[in-house]
C-alpha cells in the first residue's frame, strides 16, 4: 500500500489546498525530531502530529510537575511526577494513531545525539539551556539537517532557522555565558506564539515550500506586541569551521 492510499484526506483536507497532495505525501513521509518537550515541545508536536508529519522523533529526560502546567498542554494535573515523553507519545498517538511517534525518555547530550537524530529531516530546538541547545547544533553542521530554534523568557520570545552551510548557526548567535537554569519565566501564550512559528517553519520544511525564518531572529515582544526581525551574520565559529560535508 503506498503513502498516498494510507492517508486520511478528510482529516487533512483543510491543509492540503495549501501544501497540495504532493507536499501532504512529503509530510506523510518526513521524520522530525522535537527535542524538549515543554511549553515549546508540547505545542510543536501536538502541531506536527496533527499535520501528518509521518515519524516523529520526541526526546525529553524530565517528568511533569505542577509548575509545568500553565503552559505544557499535553499533560494533565494526574500526570505529575510521569515521564514527559511517554505521556507525550501517547497523547500525540490518539490524535493521529497513524504518526510513528519514537519516545526517547532521556535528556539530549553528546553521547546519544547521533543515534538519537539518525536519519530525521528536520531538528526543532524546543530546550530551555544553551549548552543542550548547541549539542543539537553541532549535530546539524555535521549533517545539514535543518535545524529550528525558539525560546522564551518571560513576555520576550525568539525564533529562527538554521540551515547549514547557508545560514549562520546557532552557536554564531549564542550567549557568552551559557547557562543551564532552566525557565524560569513563562507565559502560556507567548509560549504558543513561538512554538506555533516553530512548528509551521518545520511544515513548511518538510512540505517542500521554503523556510522564512533562514538567516533571520524573529523577536517577540508580547508586552507591546512588538516583532522585531533581525537578519543574522555570520562569524568564524567553531561550530561553523567543524563542518565536514560538502
Amino acid at each position: 500500500m503506498s503513502v498516498y492510499d494510507k492517508l486520511d484526506l478528510e482529516r487533512y483536507s483543510r491543509q492540503i489546498p495549501v501544501f497540495h497532495m504532493n507536499g501532504q505525501i512529503r509530510l506523510a513521509e518526513s521524520t522530525a525530531a522535537v527535542v524538549g518537550l515543554g511549553g515549546l515541545g508540547s505545542l510543536i508536536s501536538y502541531y506536527l502530529a496533527a499535520a501528518g508529519v509521518g515519524r516523529l522523533v520526541i526526546v525529553d529526560g524530565e517528568s511533569v510537575e505542577l509548575s509545568n502546567l500553565n503552559r505544557q498542554i499535553l499533560y494533565e494535573t494526574e500526570d505529575i511526577g510521569l515521564p514527559k515523553a511517554v505521556l507525550a507519545a501517547k497523547r500525540l498517538k490518539g490524535l493521529n494513531p497513524n504518526v510513528d511517534v519514537v519516545p526517547h525518555p532521556e535528556p539530549i547530550n553528546r553521547s546519544n545525539v547521533s543515534d538519537i537524530l539518525n536519519g530525521v529531516d528536520v531538528i526543532i530546538d524546543a530546550l530551555d539551556d544553551w549548552s543542550a541547545r548547541l549539542i543539537l547544533d553541532e549535530f546539524a553542521e555535521k549533517t545539514g539537517v535543518p535545524l529550528i530554534h525558539g525560546a522564551v523568557d518571560g513576555l520576550f520570545g525568539q525564533a529562527t532557522t538554521v540551515v547549514p552551510g547557508k545560514t549562520p548557526c546557532l552557536a554564531c548567535i549564542a550567549p557568552k555565558r551559557l547557562g543551564n537554569r532552566g525557565c524560569r519565566a513563562a507565559v502560556g501564550p507567548v509560549v504558543g506564539l513561538i512554538a506555533s512559528l516553530e512548528a509551521l517553519e518545520a511544515v513548511k520544511i518538510l512540505s517542500g515550500l521554503e523556510p522564512s525564518m533562514a538567516g533571520y531572529l524573529v523577536v517577540v515582544d508580547a508586552r507591546d506586541l512588538h516583532v522585531d526581525l533581525i537578519k543574522l551574520e555570520k562569524v568564524d565559529c567553531d561550530t561553523c569551521r567543524s563542518r565536514i560535508y560538502s
